[in-house]
């Protein structure tokens, strides 16, 4: 079993000049920053790293529920390689080796690899509230890694393995926050995550596909020659487009526990169910009662997969969680749902936080 490096046997091993450089590096948070460029893996390296990331969609924490125990949280405290007094960074939870690390938002992977003092680190630059943020994780082994600099990932996607490298003294994460970008000062995360509403991943049993965005296999295109045609819907007495029936069939094949309600009369001017190009889906629970638990997992995994998979399929757009999503405005992301004029978007119906709404293209 591969064990943590100690820090006071390489000070004792290495030459002055070394032992001032790691001093530096454990004592002051801000010389920690600095040397991140002079590692493999460094933002020096990475092309493009500012470019614009969508909205997330959502917030998570960085390890699945019930796998972790907090050990140290973010603030001065006695540095428990050194025995320095000195501002941890971070928040450390200790989980065991290989426990499966999550990204804690949508974003790009701009660093992934050794970094001094963090063993290897993994840094994603995201977008949350409108602001920039870069999440931190740290301590894996190298091939604990499994994300590379320019990676897109979703909320809750699988990018590592707990590990025991650099400065550790057991298996642990060491999660990080820094609004603004990544050489900018850290915040303590567990207020952060308090105060964006992250949400438990509770995963399988193996805790594999928790929130990835590749869940589920491949989407094929429609190639019928009227995607318009209207047929029986299997879900009612209604009629759907062969465009949504194709949707619908991809869907349940891909996702077999979820559930399905697509045609539906409308009061007023028709609307999409009832025109035949709209579905509604749950995934455990029923209608008017939130997704929770294994139910809010499943419906992140096929909502992450229609939006990946939205342009072959023929998806308009999906609603979600309080959030609406469309390929003609892609590059914002998820955006707040108002509710369309229909609906009270703050209620578990009508902000669809019991079920997910797709639309298909006419």
């Amino acid at each position: 079993m591969r064990k943590a490096v100690v820090g006071g046997l390489l000070l004792v091993l290495m030459g002055p000049a070394s032992c001032l450089l790691i001093l530096g590096a454990l004592l002051s948070p801000a010389a920690q920053a600095s040397c991140l460029p002079t590692t493999s893996g460094a933002f020096s390296a990475v092309g493009n790293t500012t470019a614009p990331v969508p909205e997330t969609s959502r917030v998570v924490m960085p390890l699945p529920a019930g796998t972790w125990v907090k050990t140290s949280g973010f603030g001065i405290r006695v540095h428990p390689v050194t025995g320095e007094t000195k501002l941890h960074t971070g928040v450390d939870l200790a989980a065991p080796e290989g426990t499966h690390i999550l990204a804690a938002a949508d974003g790009r992977v701009v660093s992934a690899g050794p970094a001094t003092g963090y063993g290897n680190l993994i840094l994603i630059r995201h977008t949350v509230g409108g602001r920039t943020v870069v999440t931190g994780y740290a301590h894996m082994y190298a091939d604990g890694i499994h994300v590379a600099v320019g990676d897109m990932v979703t909320a809750g996607q699988y990018i590592a393995d707990v590990g025991v490298a650099g400065y550790s003294t057991g298996p642990h994460l060491h999660f990080e926050v820094r609004p603004g970008g990544p050489n900018a000062a850290p915040i303590d995360p567990e207020q952060w995550l308090s105060a964006h509403g992250a949400i438990d991943i509770h995963s399988r049993s193996d805790a594999s596909e928790a929130g990835c965005a590749d869940a589920g296999g491949p989407a094929a295109p429609y190639n019928g020659g009227n995607p318009g045609n209207l047929v029986d819907d299997p879900t009612s007495d209604g009629q759907i487009t062969e465009r949504t029936a194709h949707i619908l069939a991809q869907v349940q094949a891909n996702f077999p526990e979820s559930s399905w309600a697509c045609w539906a009369p409308r009061p007023g001017d028709p609307s999409e169910h009832s025109l035949g190009r709209a579905c509604d889906g749950t995934f455990g629970n029923s209608i008017g009662t939130a997704a929770t638990g294994h139910a809010l997992d499943y419906g992140w995994q096929v909502t992450n997969w229609m939006k990946d998979n939205a342009e072959t399929l023929g998806v308009e757009y999906l609603i979600w969680q309080g959030r609406i999503w469309s390929v003609a405005r892609r590059a914002e992301g998820w955006r707040p749902y108002d509710g369309g004029g229909m609906h009270d978007p703050n209620s578990v119906t009508g902000g669809h936080y019991d079920h997910l709404h797709w639309t298909a293209v006419p």
